[in-house]
C-alpha cells in the first residue's frame, strides 16, 4: 500500500513538472549593444524548437515560448549567445561586438563569404546607403560610394542611362560596361530602343529595377573575385541582391516621397544681358560689311538694315525693303545708333504698328522651356519569414517630371520573391518581377532638330517671341537661320517609349549531404520595349513627308539555366570548399521597325493610316556554354587560398577560338591571428591578399566571324542583294590579365579601418579595325591586335569617430588613382575617333602608343593675341610657324596649325566622402563624390562663345564680359569678328575646360518617431526624412553642370537637378 501511494505521488509530480515545462508564455524583450543602443535584425531562435522572430528597429521583440526554453541570439558583427527563459516575461540582452564577426557577410560569384576571409577584391553598398537617395535607378545612388568605380551622370533627363566604369576601361571596340547580376543569375542591362529619328540608345533597361527592393549591391573588381564569370567579367561584375523577409510576424512597410527641383535652382548656362548680345552682333555684322568693302557709313547703315528686318544687300532690287528672312524688326523690335563705328551702342526700342508694343520686354525662354520638376515615389511590401518559408512581396509607383517641359518618366513594379523549405533536404525558390515604365522625351544630344527645348532655351534670342507682334498669333516661321518656335512646335510632335520587363527566377537546391548541397537555377528574362515618333505636316521634321510617323518594337529574351555543387567542410583546423558547374545562356532579339509618310490629318497618325509606308524587321540571337570550377581553403582562419576556373564557349565567335579559358589564382594571409601581432593592442585586423587572373570580353558585333548578305539594296525599284560584312574567323576573345594586391587593417579597437589597393590590368588581343586592301571591297576588318594598360591605386578610410549611447557618427572616404595607356596599335599606327554621344562635330579623340585612353585630339589653342584680340594657334608642326607666342611657334592661320593631344579626360583621381551621423532619433548623412584633374571638352562653347560664326546665337555671359575689344584689351577671348569665322568651329583646347569638381551628390535627414507615440497607433517604426540631390557643387567649370557623361564631353544634354525631397516611412 506504501509502495503504491509512492508511486502515485511519483507520477502527480512528474505530471506536475510536464505541466509546468509544457507552459507557453509570451516573452517580451529588448536587445542592445555594449553602449546600449537598440540592436535591430537580430535573430532569436528557440533551441530545438521551429519558433523564432527578429528585433524591430528599436531592438523589441515579443516571442511565444516554453518558460523553460532556451534562446539562441545572433546578429551579424556581435557574439552569439544562449539564454534560458527560466519563466521570466520580460528579457533585456546585452550583446558584444565580435571583432571577428565585424566583417560583413558579402555577396560573391554563386555565393556569399564573409569579407574577412574573403582573398578577392570586393566592395558592398548596403540598402540603407540607396534607400537615402531618390532616384530612378540604383546606379545613380552608387556615385561616390566604391573605390575605383565612376558612375558617369552625362543627363539630367528622367529615365536617362547611367554609364559605370569599374578601374578605367578596357577596350577600344567592345564594352566597357560591367556584368549585371541579380539574385545569382546575368540579366539584361544597358539601354534598349530608340528616342528621336536616329537609333539613340536612351532606355535605361536597370531603370525597371526599383530601387526599394534592393537588400545589397556586391561590386567585384578584381580576377578573383569575377573571374566565374569569364568572359563577361572583364569590366567587372555588380552583383545586386533582392530583399527577402526576415523571421517572425509578417512585416508591412510603407514609403512615400515627394520631391520637387525648381527651374530656378539648377544652374543653366547664363546668357549675356540683351544688349551686351545686340552690340555684340552688330559688331560682328558691321565687321562682315567692312571686309566686303564697304565704308564706314554703308557697314552701319546696312548692318542696321539687318537688324530692322530689311534687305541689306545693296545688289538686290528689294534693298532696303521689308524681309522676313531675318532680323528682329519682324518680331517688333527698331534699332539705331548714334554714330558708325563698329563698337557703337545700339539703342532698342518697340515697334507700334502691331497689337503689342514689345519696348523694353523680352521673352523669358527659361521660363517657357523649364517647370518645375516633381518626384513621386510609392511603395509597399509586406515580408516575413517562419521556419518553412521566407516571403517577400512589393508594389511600387515612381513618377519622374524632370523640369525640361515634356520629358516624364512613370514606372510600376511589383517583385514576389519566395522561398520554400520541403522537407529536411529540398528548397524551392522563386522570385518574380514585372515592370513597366513610360518615357516621354526628346533625343538627348548636342543636334538642334531633335533637342531643341534645352539648347533652344539657351541659344534663342529673348528678341525672338513664341507670337506675332502685329497679329498676336503663333508664331510659325524659323528664327533666322537658327531654329523654330518650340513651344509650337512642341504640339507637332510626339516622342514616347514603353518599356515592359518582366524577369523569372526559379531555384531548387537539395542538401545531399551536411556539406554538400546541389542547386538548379532557371531564369527567363524579357525587355520589350515600343517606341513611338511623330511629326506632323506643321512640324520642320514632317513638313516633306507631309508628316512622318514611326513604331519601333524591340524585343530581347535571356534565358539563363545553371547547375552547381557546392561542398563546404572543416577538419579540425582546415577548412575547404569546392564549387563546380555548368551553365548555359540563351539570348534572342527581335526588332520591328515601321514607317509610314503622308498622313491624312494630325488626329490619324498611325502607320495604318499613311499612304507611303516603309518597314524592316531583323531577329538575331547568341548563345553561351560554360563550365565552371573553385576551390578554396584556408587554416585556422589565418592562411587562405582559392583557384577557381571557367570555360566559355559563344557563338560570337568562328568554332576554331570559340572556347576562351579563364582562370584566377589568390591567396591572403590574416596577420592579426600571429602572436606578434596580438601582442600589438592598437592592431584589430591586419590582412594582405593579392590575386592574378584572366577574364575576357566579346566581341559586340554578333557576326564579326561570317561573310554576311544583305538583300536591302535596290536597283531600278527590282530588290538586290551584296556582300555588306567582311568576317574574319580568326577573331577571338580580348583578355584582361589582373593582378591585385592589397592590406586591410583595423585599428584602436577597430575605430579606424581601412583598405590600401594596389592593381595592374593588362588588356590584350583587343580587337582593332585593320587597314585591308580595297580590292576586297572593304576598307577594314576586324583583328584581336590592340593592348592597353591600366594600373592604379585604390584607398579606402573610415572611422568610427563617436560611438556611444546617444551619438554614432561614421565618418568614410574612398579615392582612385588610375593611370591609362594605349600599349600597342596595329602598326603603331594612330586611330582617330569621334565621341560616339555627339557625333563628329562634338570631341575628337586618338588612340595613339604610350598615351591615355582618353586623348582629346584636335587645335592647340594659344589665346588670344592683346594687341589686336585675334586668335593664335600653336602650330606643332615642327616649324617656326608664322611668329612666336607665349615661347612656342604659332599663328593666327588656325589652317597652319597640326593636330596634337591637347588634354585628357581621365582624371588624376575621384572618388566619395561620406558621413553619417546618429542622435538619438535623428540622422544625418552626407555623401560627397569628386574629381580631381583631366579635362572636360565642352562642345556648347562653340555655341555660345564664339566669334562670329553663329551670327544669329546668343552669346554666354562669361564670353561677352572677358572678350577683346578696343575698350577690354586684357578680354581672354578673341574680338568678334565677321571675317575667318571658321575658327571657332574647329575642335581644339578652347572648348576644353579643367573638370576637377567636389558635389554633395545627397544629403538625408531623418527623424525616428518615438516609441510610445507609435505604440498607440499599432505601428512598429515611422519616420520622416528629407534628401536633398545636387545641392552645392565646387569647381572651376563655372558655366554648366561639370557632370559629364563617360568621355568626358558635354553638349546641349539637359543638366542633373537640384531635387528636394520629403517623405515618410512607416511599418506596422
Amino acid at each position: 500500500m506504501k509502495q503504491h501511494v509512492l508511486t502515485t505521488l511519483c507520477l502527480i509530480a512528474c505530471s506536475s513538472m510536464q505541466s509546468l515545462y509544457a507552459q507557453q508564455i509570451q516573452i517580451a524583450g529588448k536587445i542592445t549593444d555594449s553602449n546600449g543602443k537598440p540592436i535591430s535584425g537580430v535573430t532569436i531562435n528557440v533551441k530545438g524548437a521551429s519558433q523564432g522572430t527578429s528585433t524591430n528597429e528599436n531592438g523589441l521583440f515579443t516571442l511565444n515560448t516554453n518558460a523553460n526554453a532556451t534562446l539562441t541570439i545572433s546578429a551579424v558583427g556581435y557574439s552569439r549567445q544562449e539564454i534560458q527563459v527560466n519563466g521570466r516575461k520580460t528579457i533585456s540582452i546585452s550583446l558584444n561586438s565580435d571583432e571577428q564577426a565585424l566583417d560583413e557577410v558579402i555577396v560573391i560569384a554563386y555565393g556569399t563569404a564573409k569579407k574577412s576571409t574573403y582573398t578577392g577584391s570586393a566592395a558592398q553598398v548596403k540598402s540603407d546607403a540607396i534607400d537615402k537617395q531618390p532616384v530612378t535607378s540604383f546606379e545613380k545612388a552608387l556615385t561616390g560610394r566604391v573605390a575605383g568605380l565612376q558612375v558617369s551622370n552625362g543627363s539630367g533627363q528622367a529615365g536617362a542611362t547611367s554609364a559605370i566604369r569599374i578601374r578605367g576601361i578596357g577596350s577600344m571596340n567592345a564594352s566597357n560596361e560591367p556584368l549585371y547580376v541579380i539574385d545569382g543569375v546575368p540579366v539584361i542591362s544597358g539601354s534598349v530602343g530608340q528616342m528621336g529619328d536616329y537609333i539613340v540608345n536612351t532606355n535605361n533597361v536597370m531603370s525597371t529595377l526599383n530601387p526599394s527592393d534592393i537588400e545589397s549591391i556586391s561590386v567585384l573588381k578584381d580576377a578573383a573575385a569575377s573571374s566565374l564569370y569569364g568572359s563577361r567579367a572583364a569590366n567587372g561584375v555588380i552583383i545586386i541582391t533582392t530583399k527577402k523577409g526576415k523571421n517572425g510576424d509578417p512585416k508591412i512597410n510603407v514609403k512615400s516621397s515627394i520631391g520637387i527641383s525648381p527651374s530656378w535652382a539648377t544652374k543653366n548656362n547664363e546668357p549675356a544681358s540683351v544688349q551686351d548680345q545686340i552690340n555684340m552682333l552688330y559688331s560682328v555684322l558691321y565687321d562682315s560689311r567692312i571686309a566686303a568693302g564697304q565704308t564706314v557709313e554703308q557697314a552701319n547703315k546696312n548692318t542696321l538694315f539687318r537688324l530692322n528686318s530689311l534687305d541689306w544687300n545693296p545688289n538686290s532690287a528689294n534693298y532696303g525693303k521689308p524681309t522676313s528672312s531675318y532680323g528682329f524688326g519682324i518680331h517688333g523690335y527698331q534699332f539705331s545708333t548714334d554714330g558708325t563705328s563698329q563698337w557703337e551702342n545700339v539703342h532698342i526700342s518697340g515697334k507700334t504698328d502691331g497689337v503689342e508694343n514689345r519696348d523694353g520686354k523680352y521673352y523669358d525662354w527659361n521660363k517657357a522651356l523649364f517647370r518645375t520638376g516633381i518626384f513621386n515615389s510609392n511603395d509597399i511590401s509586406v515580408s516575413g519569414a517562419t521556419e518553412k518559408t521566407n516571403y517577400y512581396a512589393s508594389l511600387g509607383y515612381t513618377q519622374d517630371k524632370s523640369r525640361i517641359i515634356e520629358n516624364n518618366f512613370d514606372r510600376i513594379n511589383g517583385r514576389i520573391n519566395l522561398t520554400q523549405k520541403i522537407g529536411k533536404y529540398l528548397e524551392f525558390g522563386s522570385n518574380v518581377n514585372y515592370a513597366k515604365n513610360k518615357l516621354i522625351g526628346m533625343n538627348d544630344t548636342r543636334n538642334t532638330g531633335t533637342n531643341y527645348l534645352y539648347q533652344a532655351s539657351n541659344l534663342l534670342w529673348q528678341m525672338y517671341w513664341p507670337t506675332d507682334y502685329k497679329t498676336g498669333n503663333e508664331y510659325t516661321a524659323r528664327y533666322g537661320s537658327l531654329a523654330y518656335n518650340p513651344l509650337y512646335y512642341n504640339k507637332e510632335w510626339e516622342n514616347s517609349s514603353k518599356t515592359s520587363k518582366l524577369s523569372a527566377i526559379e531555384s531548387l537546391s537539395l542538401k545531399l549531404l551536411p556539406e554538400l548541397t546541389l542547386k538548379t537555377i532557371f531564369s527567363y528574362d524579357r525587355t520589350e520595349v515600343k517606341d513611338h515618333i511623330y511629326y506632323s505636316a506643321k512640324h520642320y521634321n514632317g513638313m516633306a513627308d507631309n508628316g512622318r510617323v514611326t513604331e519601333v518594337s524591340t524585343s530581347i529574351e535571356k534565358l539563363v539555366s545553371s547547375t552547381t555543387a557546392n561542398y563546404n567542410k572543416s577538419f579540425g583546423l582546415h577548412n575547404i570548399g569546392l564549387l563546380a558547374g555548368f551553365e548555359a545562356e540563351k539570348n534572342t532579339t527581335d526588332f520591328i521597325r515601321a514607317t509610314g509618310k503622308d498622313l491624312p490629318s494630325s488626329s490619324l497618325h498611325t502607320v495604318a493610316t499613311a499612304g507611303i509606308l516603309d518597314a524592316s524587321a531583323y531577329s538575331w540571337g547568341n548563345n553561351m556554354m560554360s563550365v565552371l570550377s573553385r576551390a578554396e581553403y584556408n587554416y585556422d582562419e589565418r592562411y587562405f587560398a582559392s583557384a577557381s576556373f571557367r570555360r566559355d564557349g559563344s557563338s560570337r565567335l568562328a568554332p576554331g577560338p570559340r572556347w576562351g579559358n579563364f582562370w584566377s589564382l589568390a591567396a591572403s594571409w590574416n596577420l592579426a591571428k600571429e602572436s606578434f601581432i596580438k601582442e600589438i593592442e592598437e592592431i584589430n585586423n591586419l590582412r594582405i591578399r593579392g590575386s592574378y587572373g584572366v577574364n575576357g570580353t566579346l566581341p559586340t558585333d554578333l557576326f564579326a566571324w561570317r561573310n554576311l548578305t544583305s538583300y536591302s539594296n535596290k536597283y531600278m525599284t527590282q530588290p538586290g542583294g551584296g556582300l555588306n560584312n567582311l568576317g574574319n574567323p580568326d577573331v577571338a576573345w580580348e583578355k584582361n590579365y589582373s593582378t591585385n594586391i592589397a592590406l586591410e587593417f583595423g585599428l584602436f579597437h577597430n575605430k579606424l579601418f581601412g583598405t590600401i589597393e594596389y592593381f595592374n590590368r593588362d588588356s590584350k588581343d583587343l580587337l582593332q579595325n585593320v587597314p585591308i586592301s580595297t580590292i576586297t571591297g572593304f576598307g577594314s576588318i576586324l583583328r584581336n591586335v590592340g593592348e592597353m594598360n591600366n594600373k592604379g591605386i585604390e584607398i579606402e578610410l573610415g572611422s568610427d569617430i563617436v560611438k556611444n549611447e546617444n551619438w554614432k557618427w561614421t565618418l568614410s572616404a574612398n579615392t582612385a588613382i588610375i593611370k591609362s595607356k594605349i600599349t600597342k596599335l596595329y602598326g603603331g599606327r594612330d586611330i582617330v575617333w569621334y565621341d560616339p554621344t555627339g557625333g563628329d562635330d562634338r570631341a575628337r579623340f586618338i588612340y595613339r602608343e604610350g598615351e591615355s585612353s582618353l586623348s582629346f585630339f584636335g587645335l592647340e589653342w594659344a589665346g588670344t593675341d592683346q594687341t589686336n584680340g585675334k586668335n593664335v594657334w600653336y602650330t606643332n608642326d615642327g616649324t617656326d610657324g608664322d611668329f612666336i607666342f607665349n615661347g612656342k611657334a604659332a599663328s593666327y592661320d588656325y589652317k597652319k596649325a597640326k593636330q596634337t593631344i591637347i588634354g585628357n579626360a581621365n582624371p588624376k583621381l575621384y572618388g566619395g566622402i561620406n558621413s553619417d551621423i546618429d542622435y538619438k532619433n535623428f540622422s544625418l548623412g552626407l555623401n560627397f563624390a569628386y574629381k580631381i584633374g583631366g579635362k572636360l571638352y565642352d562642345a556648347t562653347s562653340k555655341d555660345v562663345a564664339d566669334d562670329g560664326y553663329y551670327w544669329e546665337r546668343i552669346h554666354a555671359a562669361y564670353f561677352t564680359e572677358n572678350s577683346w575689344s578696343p575698350s577690354n584689351t586684357d578680354g581672354t577671348y578673341p574680338m568678334v569678328t565677321g571675317r575667318d569665322l571658321e575658327d571657332v568651329n574647329q575642335i581644339s583646347s578652347r572648348q576644353l575646360f579643367d573638370a576637377s569638381y567636389l558635389r554633395l551628390k545627397n544629403i538625408s535627414l531623418s527623424y525616428r518617431l518615438p516609441n510610445e507615440f507609435l505604440k498607440r497607433a499599432g505601428i512598429s517604426n515611422a519616420r520622416v526624412f528629407f534628401n536633398g540631390s545636387n545641392l552645392l557643387t565646387v569647381s572651376k567649370y563655372k558655366y554648366m553642370d561639370p557632370e559629364v557623361n563617360q568621355f568626358g564631353t558635354r553638349g546641349w544634354e539637359t543638366p542633373l537637378a537640384k531635387t528636394y525631397t520629403f517623405g515618410v516611412e512607416f511599418s506596422f
